[in-house]
C-alpha cells in the first residue's frame, strides 16, 4: 500500500512586506513529483496560523520538509512529532538544518531544567533571544542564484556520504552531485545528530545529518531533477 506523505511548506503568513490577503504558505511542486515517482502519494499539509492539527499528522506514514527562508512553530511541531511517534522525516535543506536545530534547543531546554511541553519551551526560549539569532552556522561561496530550467548542473558540486550511515545505505554509493542554493548549515562540530555526508569542495561545509533510522536530511537540492530517486524512495 501506498504511503501518505505530507509535505511541510514554507511560510509567508504575516509577512509584513505583503498585503493581508497575500498570507499563504508555498508547496514546491518538484518535491511532489519527486514524491510521486518514488511511489508514494504527497499531501500538502496545511497549518492554521501556523500550527497543524493533530489529526492531519495522524494521516501521514512520514513527512518531507521542504527547503526555505526560516523555522516557523509548525516545523519545531512537526519534527517533535516524527521523533517521538517515530514516523520518517526527509529534511531538504531548511528541513536538513531543523534536525540538528531541534535536538540543540531540546538540550537547552534540558540544561535550563524545564520540564512542560517541548514545543512550547522551543517556542518560549526563541522568543527571549535577540533578533537574527540562530543555531546554524554562516557559510559563504555555497549559495548560487536561481538557475533557469536545464541549468541545474551549473548549481551542483560532488558530496560525500560517510560509510555506514542511513543516508550511505539509502542512496547506496558513496558519493552523489546535489544543486546548492544554501547559506546556513549545520555546524560542523556538533554531535547532537549524525553527520551523514561532507562537501567535497574541500571547505568542512556539512551537507547532511540524521537520527536513527527514521530521520534523514540533506543539505542540498535532490527534488531539482530525477537522478537522485533513493533519496525520496526512503519515505516509500
Amino acid at each position: 500500500m501506498k504511503k501518505i506523505i505530507g509535505v511541510v511548506p514554507a511560510s509567508y503568513i504575516g509577512d509584513p512586506e505583503q498585503s493581508c490577503m497575500a498570507d499563504h504558505y508555498r508547496l514546491g511542486n518538484n518535491y511532489v513529483k519527486r514524491l510521486t515517482e518514488a511511489g508514494c502519494i504527497p499531501i500538502g499539509l496545511a497549518p492554521v496560523d501556523n500550527y497543524f492539527s493533530e489529526e492531519a499528522l495522524d494521516l501521514c506514514d512520514g513527512f518531507l520538509v521542504q527547503g526555505g527562508a526560516e523555522f516557523f512553530p509548525y516545523h519545531y511541531q512537526l519534527i517533535h512529532y516524527a521523533v517521538t511517534k517515530r514516523k520518517k522525516y526527509l529534511g531538504i535543506c531548511l528541513g536538513e538544518q531543523l534536525i540538528y536545530v531541534y535536538f540543540k534547543l531540546c538540550e537547552i531546554l534540558k540544561e535550563e531544567g524545564y520540564e512542560g511541553d517541548t514545543v512550547a519551551g522551543i517556542l518560549d526560549y526563541l522568543a527571549r533571544q535577540p533578533k537574527g539569532f540562530t543555531l546554524q552556522k554562516k557559510i559563504d561561496g555555497h549559495r548560487m542564484g536561481k538557475m533557469k530550467r536545464g541549468e541545474e548542473d551549473a548549481a551542483k558540486h560532488d558530496v560525500n556520504i560517510v560509510p555506514g550511515t542511513l543516508l550511505h545505505r539509502v542512496v547506496g554509493r558513496d558519493t552523489m552531485r546535489l544543486c546548492s542554493f544554501h547559506y546556513l548549515n549545520t555546524p560542523p562540530e556538533q554531535t547532537l545528530v549524525k553527520i551523514n555526508a561532507w562537501s567535497a569542495l574541500g571547505d568542512g561545509v556539512v551537507e547532511g545529518t540524521e537520527y536513527s533510522d527514521y530521520i534523514l536530511g540533506v543539505q542540498g537540492h535532490p527534488e531539482a531533477d530525477d537522478l537522485l530517486p533513493e533519496i525520496f524512495k526512503f519515505l516509500a
